[in-house]
């Protein structure tokens, strides 16, 4: 009998197709699933890396403001000469930890008081002048408060600093400049320590893109010209918008998301997140997709097996009944009569091998399933992690918000300091409710008070203090009217919908009220602890700051005509 040329396994050929028809689904189907959760995660990654760069650049700048804050205070406050401030900025330095030093130059960038105070010789020395530093330059050329770029301390020290400085102003007459220099570690080293744990990378540049911090894993230094273009922004960019892109061979040859936000000081803040915590996942799901996969192919082989085995049997039945056929054996003939007896066998076989597929894709689609519970688990963790990113972000926020309002008091009276103060008058500039209703204020200075600490002590100064802002807050017609500390013994108080008259009654009770109270002070009028006051008032809200400089003219009136009383 004549046999083909090419000849060709059943077997080999059937195992083929049934691993292809199996496997080319179920790869397509992984290779999908992967690529959708690595889209997930990077965007998931990208807009965490935003966030943390908005919420750093908002704190660092809240930092800096309430040093320069609480400069311009001083600078405002304090009396010439200079030469007699360094109790001033001791004060200042205790009051805002970070503050390396504090100092206060006349107009020709001399020292002329400094906390912590120099040795003599460094005083007399020229490292003591500054006028070529920008901190002077910029405060002493426009009469603005300034924050400085990033510069090596020379006098007190040579640490990185970073400088916040006023003008000292004087019936229109420059004085001086008072500034305060902080340490870069103070705040950015706790921030910066968090990230680079969690595997981030920060730099903070100054307005010359100079380096003013990186994490260890960058190749930056102190005062390092950056010139990356991808780690800059444009000049015109809003402050607190942070610009995300995604960036390949970054540094060390990784990807990462590359978040840049402008600081309200002109600095730049750059956040960097590599995606390796985002390939490590997917890596982790190919695996466990590999291995289903293997299992699967494990186990379409064993069923292909076991079918063509069948099949065998079968087709060998049938050519045994064909050979006793050939030889004139007897054939058995079945007795359904359905079909012949010699193609019984076959039938019986297809049929055994026709449940066995059955079985067989029974268990593929079984695995199948088993896939898709693996995807619906994967989403679940996204959106567990997604779900944790927006809890955390709710945390944050409410903290920011707590922090707004710790910094809106005065921790030693329990009145609003001067940021609060300010929050509240531009609260009422920005209220329709009281647009077109008189607003009274009140400058108030407690007499004698520096003759008070002298002779009793800070402690009993502090002590008269909170009793004042404690009679004072008891005679206020209600929450709507407003006492702040504005100074060591000053006081500012804002009466809403009150006109001249209303203005001048509650600050006589609040005189008397003083009086009253009979606190003894050997200094004082008729030796008392009181109080001299300076009332303004006006129709509207509208011109806020020339309201309270009438009402700081007329305190001045009050103490000139002998103190315990209201002027007008």
């Amino acid at each position: 009998m004549a046999h083909s040329a090419r000849q060709w396994s059943l077997r080999r050929r059937f195992t083929r197709l049934l691993l292809f028809a199996a496997l080319v689904p179920a790869l397509a189907f992984s290779a999908v699933l992967l690529w959708q959760q690595y889209r997930g995660d990077r965007q998931a990654l990208g807009q965490r890396t935003a966030l943390s760069a908005s919420l750093t650049a908002n704190g660092i700048d809240e930092f800096i403001q309430s040093r320069l804050s609480a400069v311009q205070l001083i600078a405002q406050t304090g009396d010439p000469p200079l030469a007699q401030w360094d109790n001033r900025l001791v004060t200042l330095r205790r009051a805002y930890p970070g503050l390396s030093s504090a100092i206060a130059v006349d107009t020709d960038g001399w020292i002329q008081a400094a906390s912590p105070l120099p040795s003599p010789d460094a005083l007399k020395s020229p490292a003591a002048n500054v006028s070529d530093r920008d901190y002077f330059q910029s405060a002493f050329r426009t009469r603005r408060s300034h924050v400085s770029d990033a510069f090596h301390g020379r006098v007190v020290s040579s640490e990185p600093l970073v400088a916040v400085s006023t003008p000292i102003v004087r019936d229109e007459r420059l004085l001086g400049v008072l500034s305060a220099s902080i340490h870069v570690e103070t705040f950015v080293r706790q921030r910066s320590d968090a990230f680079h744990a969690a595997g981030y990378e920060m730099l903070l540049l100054d307005r010359r893109d100079r380096v003013i911090h990186a994490t260890p894993g960058l190749p930056y230094g102190f005062l390092d010209q950056v010139t990356d273009a991808r780690l800059l922004l444009p000049v015109d960019a809003e402050p607190h918008q942070a610009q995300t892109r995604f960036q390949r061979n970054v540094f060390d040859g990784s990807n990462a998301y590359i978040a840049r936000t402008r600081l309200r000081t002109g600095w730049t803040l750059v956040l960097f997140a590599p995606d390796r915590p985002v390939l490590m996942s997917v890596g982790q799901s190919s695996l466990a997709l590999f291995a289903v996969l293997l299992l699967v192919s494990l186990g379409i082989l064993a069923a292909t097996w076991l079918q063509l085995r069948a099949l065998a049997r079968g087709t060998g039945r049938l050519l045994d009944g064909l050979r006793h056929f050939a030889l004139g054996s007897r054939v058995q003939l079945d007795d359904s009569g359905t079909l012949p007896h010699e193609l019984q066998p076959v039938a019986d076989a297809i049929g055994d091998l026709s449940g066995r597929l059955n079985d067989a894709y029974a268990e593929l689609s079984q695995a199948l399933d088993s896939q898709r519970g693996l995807a619906a688990s994967l989403q679940r963790v996204v959106d567990e992690r997604d779900q944790e990113i927006a809890d955390r972000t709710v945390e944050l926020r409410e903290a920011v918000a707590e922090l707004e309002t710790v910094a809106s008091i005065d921790a030693l009276t329990g009145a609003l300091n001067v940021r609060g103060f300010r929050r509240e008058t531009g609260a009422l500039l920005e209220s329709m409710e009281y647009a077109r209703t008189p607003v009274g204020a009140m400058i108030i200075d407690v007499d004698h008070f520096k003759a008070y600490n002298d002779r009793y002590g800070h402690p009993a100064g502090d002590t008269v203090l909170k009793r004042i802002v404690g009679i004072l807050q008891g005679l206020l017609r209600g929450p709507g009217d407003v006492i702040a500390r504005v100074g060591g013994e000053e006081f500012a108080v804002l009466l809403r919908d009150a006109d001249a008259k209303l203005t001048v009654e509650v600050a006589e009770r609040l005189c008397s009220a003083v009086w009253d109270a009979a606190m003894p002070h050997a200094s004082g009028v008729d030796g008392r602890v009181t109080i001299s006051i300076g009332v303004a008032a006006q129709p509207s809200p509208e011109y806020m700051d020339r309201l309270l400089s009438q009402a700081d003219e007329a305190l001045y009136r009050a103490k000139r005509n002998g103190r315990n009383r209201v002027m007008r």
